[in-house]
């Protein structure tokens, strides 16, 4: 049996990486006493699929994790049984059953969209309007990973737009690619824009096919 959780990840979790999820889903489902199908050769692993990776220090409304169990349960049953194992800031908001054939989810993402709040006060709506007309204008955004391979971040940016609509705090919306080999980072955005680490925090509404 083949499901597809849908999730809630807080800030009081952000800091988890890719990998620690694993671990954290592999770890509620043996607490909640449902079985998880694991691969087989020399090395068998958990059947657990993460879909796009959310950036460490990232929140999210809605990230998704696929996850092949030994037995078939009811949904409601699976849902109630592992939120009462699931730690602090991880919240299970659907579930249901896919085909076991379907192909990864990270592979039918096409694009993610985003929400950036500002943390300073300082930063006028005026101000942000600025900085996102001004990158817009870029023919090039040329930023650098982290093995010193350089890329232009522009064609990976669908659409951005400034906002103050949330209890009027500023903020930015962004769309952005998350396809394998092209994927957009909204911190990199935000980096391209001017600002620093410091300045905001990521908030993932959702990606989709």
């Amino acid at each position: 049996m083949r499901i597809r959780i849908s999730y809630k990840k807080s800030s009081i979790i952000r800091f988890t990486s890719a990998l620690d999820m694993q671990r954290i889903w592999e770890r509620s489902f043996r607490r909640a006493l449902i079985k998880v199908a694991y691969s087989k050769g020399f090395h068998p692993q958990p059947r657990i699929q993460l879909g796009i990776p959310l950036p460490l220090g990232f929140v999210s409304l809605d990230e998704k994790v696929d996850i092949w169990i030994q037995e078939s349960l009811l949904l409601d049953v699976i849902s109630r049984q592992l939120q009462q194992n699931l730690p602090a800031g991880l919240e299970i908001t659907s579930i249901h059953e896919i085909t076991v054939s379907e192909k990864a989810l990270s592979t039918q993402i096409q694009f993610s969209d985003y929400r950036v709040y500002l943390l300073d006060e300082n930063f006028s709506p005026e101000l942000i309007s600025d900085r996102t007309i001004n990158l817009l204008k870029e023919k090039e955004i040329i930023r650098e990973k982290r093995n010193g391979k350089k890329y232009d971040l522009q064609p990976l940016i669908v659409s951005i737009e400034s906002n103050t609509e949330i209890q009027g705090k500023p903020f930015i919306s962004l769309r952005l690619l998350s396809q394998q080999n092209k994927t957009g980072r909204a911190d990199e955005v935000m980096f391209a824009m001017g600002y620093s680490i410091t300045d905001f925090i990521v908030e993932r509404i959702g990606s989709y096919t």
